[in-house]
This record gives C-alpha cells, sequence and structure tokens, in this order.
C-alpha cells in the first residue's frame, strides 16, 4: 500500500499554486496516493482545468468553507472540515500551501495526529497586504505554526532568508529550497503559431511592441504604476505599443479609471483597433497569449516567486520587474531584463524604452531568458526534489515512532 498524501489548496483556479503543484502532485502518483483538498474561488478568478493529461492519479476534494476572505465561521467550518477528512484519510503526510491552508489545514493536521505536516511559502502577508498591527500579528502566529511544522519549503534564497532572519518564523534547519519547475515544452511548442493567433486575434502589427502585466488585479500587484508606466512611455516611443493587463479582479475598473483620467483608450478583449491598452481577462494556458507578447513586466510590492516571469522567459520574453520578494531569483539582471529597486515609474519607463526601440536587444535578453529559465526552474529537479523531501521526512517520522 502507497502512502497517502494530502495536499491543502486555497482555491483551484488559474494561478501559480494550482499550475505548479496540480500536474507536480500527478508526476508523484507512483509512489504516493495524493489527495487534494481545495477552497472556493472567488468570483474574480478563472477555475484551473482539471483533465487526464494533468491531474492523472489525484482524488479532489472540495471544502466550501475554505476561501481566501478571513470569516471566523466559515473558517472554523472548514477547520472541522479539513480535521475529519484528515483523520478519515489517515495521510502521512500533510502538505499545505498558502496562507490559508496554512493555517487551518495545518492545525486541523496537528489535531489529527498526521505524522508529517509540510508547508510552502508561495508568497506571505508579512508587508503591504495589512496594517502594521496585523501583520505583526500574522508574523507571531506564524512563528507558533511553524513550531508543529516538520518542514517549511521556500521557493527562492530571497523568500528564505526572509522566513529564517528578517522575520524569524523557523531556524535555517527547518526550511527547504525548492524552485519551481516549469515544463518548457509547454512553452516551446507551437512558438510561432500561438504567436501569430494571438497577434492576430488582438490586433496586433507586426511593428507593434506588445508589453504585458500578468495576474489578479488588487492592490498588492500595483497595477497603478503600471498604468502611470504606461502614461510615461506613450509619448516617448517611435513605433507603436500596445499594453496588455492579462488577468481580472477586483481593481479592474479602478484601473480603467485611472486610464481615462489619463486620456488613454482601453477596450476590453480585442474589440477596438484603436485601443492602447487591452484588458484579456484570464486566458488559460497563459502561453496562448504570452507568445504574442514581446515584454512581460511586474510592478508588484510583494511576491513569493512569480511563476508569470518565469513562464515568460520560457516564451523567451524579456522582463523588467519589480525587486520585490523572490523576484531577483527569477531571472538574471542585466542579461534577461532588467531589475527596478523602488516604484518611480521613470525607471520603468527608461528600461522598457531600450526594450521597445532595440530589436535584437529584446530578441537576445528573451533567448538567454530561455536558457536561464530552462537550467533553473526545470521540472525534472521540482519532481525529484520532492520525491525525496517526501520519503526522507515518512522516513524520519518512522523512526522517531519506533
Amino acid at each position: 500500500m502507497k502512502p497517502r498524501i494530502i495536499i491543502i489548496l486555497n482555491r483551484l483556479v488559474v494561478g501559480g499554486q494550482s499550475i505548479d503543484t496540480i500536474p507536480l502532485a500527478a508526476s508523484l502518483t507512483e509512489e504516493y496516493d495524493i489527495m487534494i483538498i481545495h477552497g472556493q474561488k472567488e468570483k474574480d478568478e478563472e477555475d484551473y482545468t482539471i483533465d487526464d493529461t494533468n491531474t492523472t492519479g489525484l482524488s479532489f476534494t472540495k471544502i466550501p468553507a475554505l476561501k481566501r476572505s478571513i470569516n471566523p465561521l466559515h473558517d472554523i467550518r472548514a477547520f472541522i472540515a479539513l480535521y475529519r477528512i484528515i483523520k478519515n484519510y489517515a495521510p502521512s503526510i500533510v502538505h499545505t500551501h498558502g496562507s490559508k491552508p496554512g493555517l487551518t489545514g495545518r492545525l486541523s493536521a496537528w489535531m489529527a495526529g498526521t505524522p508529517v505536516i509540510i508547508h510552502t511559502f508561495h508568497g506571505h502577508l508579512f508587508h503591504s497586504y495589512y496594517n502594521n498591527f496585523i501583520s505583526a500579528g500574522i508574523i507571531r502566529f506564524e512563528r507558533l505554526l511553524a513550531k508543529i511544522t516538520n518542514k517549511l519549503i521556500v521557493l527562492s534564497t530571497k523568500q528564505q532568508r526572509e522566513i529564517t532572519e528578517q522575520y524569524a518564523i523557523v531556524s535555517p534547519s527547518k526550511t527547504v529550497l525548492i524552485p519551481l519547475g516549469v515544463p518548457d515544452f509547454l512553452a516551446t511548442e507551437n512558438a510561432a503559431y500561438l504567436r501569430n493567433t494571438a497577434r492576430h486575434y488582438y490586433n496586433i502589427a507586426t511593428d507593434c511592441v506588445a508589453i504585458a502585466v500578468i495576474g489578479r488585479m488588487v492592490p498588492v500587484k500595483n497595477y497603478s504604476l503600471f498604468v502611470e508606466i504606461i502614461t510615461g512611455l506613450l509619448p516617448k516611443v517611435k513605433q507603436p505599443v500596445k499594453f496588455f493587463f492579462i488577468g481580472d479582479g477586483e481593481q479592474k475598473l479602478a484601473l480603467q479609471q485611472q486610464l481615462n483620467s489619463a486620456g488613454i483608450f482601453w477596450c476590453n478583449g480585442n474589440s477596438n483597433l484603436k485601443a492602447q491598452v487591452i484588458f484579456t481577462s484570464w486566458v488559460s494556458p497563459v502561453t496562448e497569449v504570452l507568445h504574442g507578447m514581446d515584454i512581460i513586466t511586474l510592478t508588484s510590492l510583494n511576491e513569493g516567486t512569480p511563476l508569470s516571469l518565469i513562464e515568460a522567459q520560457m516564451c523567451a520574453k524579456p522582463v523588467v520587474a519589480a525587486n520585490a520578494g523572490g523576484v531577483a531569483d527569477t531571472f538574471a539582471d542585466g542579461v534577461s531584463g532588467f531589475l527596478i529597486d523602488g516604484y518611480e515609474s521613470e525607471a520603468y519607463v527608461k528600461k522598457l524604452l531600450m526594450l521597445v526601440e532595440n530589436d535584437s536587444l529584446r530578441i537576445s535578453m528573451g533567448q538567454k531568458g530561455y536558457n536561464f529559465a530552462k537550467n533553473k526552474f526545470s521540472r525534472q529537479n521540482e519532481v525529484d526534489a520532492f520525491k525525496n523531501l517526501y520519503a526522507g521526512c515518512i522516513s524520519a517520522s518512522h523512526k522517531n515512532n519506533k
């Protein structure tokens, strides 16, 4: 009988957690029986597609009360449901991802007597989400949760330093650094066809440079800065450019109003040839539109390891990104893109202008980005790392129980 593992995700939606974790878990089903528990998605999120190509051998259980937003009644219901499932399934490992599963999932696994509890920090809530008082409370609670956790997985060296040194959540000996893994064939196959299709669909001319941000439109992503960048770049470029918001979220209307105030014409989807800014909503897989882009930008105030930048490089696109969280570990500054300290729009405009006006630089950085991402973010390396981690944790738990 294979050891059992429960993996708990906040939501099963298009985004870094699901895109990385579900195929990864499916790659481990020869060694383990794996149940995926997930919560209820938000209204502005897109469901992650479950099909036989990426979920073979996995079972899925939804807990509607497990939501991203804080609600004591829902959270208690989610905790009780998780406890009952874990107690009944009796897994060797419970592995939680994200903040809410990290709280309710780890507590319920501990109460149920699970031998091994693992948590992955995809990002954290220690700053830029809440006020200082709430942030300090979150930090203190994470320190307590770390005491019942066998291993904490971090995705970058910067994140590891934050967890162990800056915020003193846990000792370095409890952390394991495992970079995200992206299958390079998913980004490279049919690249020319996907580029032509996307550019035709969104009415992007051959000589037009397409610049995009990717993700949920929420305050921490700081997309108002992207609007400022657009406003600053447009008067300076000598060739056609279009800007894309790939994703959706609560700030969409505010961003569109910001564009209106700046006198910049936008549209939803592909409905207007004259639009300088296009809101695509969610696209899955994102490579279907990524290939049509030329530069990917990130403006976040706080990040874990942004999958969007890794996927962009897998699609041979240079990146211009804020130096937030683990971003610096996702690409080679000055080689496959530009890392920007701070949030002055002019700094971003300067680097983007270099890339827009220099086709050979853009192409060269994109190719170097592909080589960098392929070597550093190997899916097979990620799979092997988790096989070793899970096997080692189970073996250690057996020794401790003797």
